[in-house]
């Protein structure tokens, strides 16, 4: 995903894929470097998708636009 209206654009239950960070994966138990979700959350008011409440999967869309959040990759799968 590119531009924050594209982030905007997703609602709870929409599938996505992320692709995180080696950081991540490391200090988020039971997480791995490629994952599914079904989305939890769309915080836009803090800019955050919340993957899952379950272990605290989550990232704020403008650091991720911005190449610094630990979210390296993230993909809206097509129903």
């Amino acid at each position: 995903m590119r531009t924050d209206e594209q982030f905007k654009q997703i609602q709870k239950g929409d599938l996505i894929l992320v692709k995180w960070n080696n950081y991540f994966v490391k200090h988020t138990p039971k997480s791995k470097i490629v994952m599914f979700y079904n989305v939890f959350d769309n915080k836009e008011s803090h800019n955050e998708i919340i993957c899952q409440r379950k272990g605290n999967h989550y990232f704020n869309y403008l650091v991720y636009l911005q190449g610094e959040s630990s979210a390296k990759e993230v993909y809206k799968i097509l129903e």
